[in-house]
């Protein structure tokens, strides 16, 4: 009996610690719409450009320190 009572505290443990990591943290999120974008072919010399949409989906401000292209 006392196995059984040992088991499902643990289990009721690990599942409410489970529901605290799903809930939403209190710092910046960022959302970007797409991750890359694939130019094709450019003619040397053209222009060419593109515009990401970055948002912050959290609570607090986010700072972009660095971006790296590839």
């Amino acid at each position: 009996m006392n196995r059984i009572l040992w088991i499902s505290m643990v289990l009721v443990a690990l599942l409410a610690a489970g529901s605290l990591t799903a809930q939403e943290s209190k710092g910046p999120k960022i959302i970007v719409k797409e991750m890359q974008y694939d130019f094709g072919k450019v003619v040397e010399g053209a222009e060419a450009s593109h515009v990401f949409e970055i948002r912050n989906g959290g609570k607090e401000p986010l700072d972009i320190e660095r971006i790296m292209p590839s």
